[in-house]
């Protein structure tokens, strides 16, 4: 039996395949995972959160990285996902990492595909902002 092609969905732009990847991870990252887009080079962390809006249930948080995948504390993250309970978070978010494209490409994540998909291009720190050891290295 040969596997069904997926759903198209009319209202929404489709990503092209390769347009995401999972970045693979060298330790466990609990109920999340770190993903790329292809096409600027950004990384991303989906993992799991307190819904701000009512904390007694959990939602997903992505946040967008620098390229070594440590958060970037200057970015807003999104939030999104309905009412989980912590029993809800591991089979949810093993299927957002199995289908991560078709994921991203519902209807209900257009601000979210714009965010991730956006083309912006990343500023260098300004030199009073550089780590030390980068600002010796240009100096010298």
């Amino acid at each position: 039996m040969t596997p069904s092609p997926p759903a198209e969905l009319p209202d929404s732009p489709a990503l092209p395949a390769p347009a995401v990847e999972l970045v693979a991870s060298r330790q466990p990252e609990g109920h999340g995972f770190h993903f790329k887009v292809r096409t600027s080079g950004r990384v991303y962390r989906l993992d799991a959160a307190r819904d701000p809006r009512q904390p007694r249930f959990w939602c997903f948080r992505i946040c967008r990285c620098a390229s070594s995948g440590v958060v970037d504390a200057t970015e807003r993250p999104w939030y999104g996902g309905d009412r989980m309970t912590r029993e809800d978070l591991p089979p949810a978010v093993e299927a957002i990492r199995t289908a991560l494209p078709d994921w991203l490409a519902l209807p209900e994540h257009d601000d979210l595909r714009a965010w991730v998909m956006e083309e912006r291009s990343v500023e260098a720190l300004p030199r009073q902002l550089a780590p030390a050891m980068a600002r010796r290295v240009r100096i010298e």
